[in-house]
């Protein structure tokens, strides 16, 4: 969840409610869906929301915490950043969950739009890039940390 808000994505923005409607004095998030630091594939997996195959992501809830980005809401737009904090797409969140790591459902596995849209698969490299950060942090992993399961629909622009 790393990002700026540069004058690329305020362009980007404005094109974006240009283009949906959105009023442009709206709040809005901007970032990446990982932190490139810690995963080569930043940039695929924005991908996955701009041709709409991802519709949902998950972080720690800790994330949040140790990166002072806010929590997101149902109904907040969010421009989706590659690891160049260049604009990719324009996702609007439509709900938010948190859970037990342990507790996703393969529903919201498969929404991330991942690998072979397996809950396996999806516990495999999350709980990968999840030790990553919390050693970095000083934390240890364990399967019962709270993870927020975010769900999104891609507004703009359509593929």
């Amino acid at each position: 969840m790393i990002g700026e808000k540069t004058d690329a994505v305020e362009t980007f923005w404005r094109e974006a409610c240009a283009a949906t409607g959105i009023d442009p004095e709206t709040a809005y998030h901007a970032g990446t869906f990982a932190d490139p630091a810690l995963s080569p594939n930043v940039d695929k997996i924005g991908d996955l929301a701009r041709i709409g195959q991802k519709r949902g992501t998950a972080h720690m809830a800790l994330d949040f915490e140790k990166s002072g980005v806010a929590r997101r809401a149902p109904g907040e737009p969010w421009v989706v950043l590659t690891a160049a904090n260049e604009p990719l797409c324009l996702v609007r969140m439509t709900e938010v969950e948190t859970v037990p790591f342990r507790d996703v459902t393969p529903e919201f596995a498969a929404s991330e739009g991942e690998g072979d849209l397996s809950w396996d698969y999806w516990a495999t490299v999350h709980q990968r890039y999840f030790e990553k950060q919390l050693a970095a942090w000083g934390e240890s992993w364990r399967d019962d940390l709270p993870v927020v399961c975010e769900s999104f629909e891609l507004l703009w622009p359509k593929p």
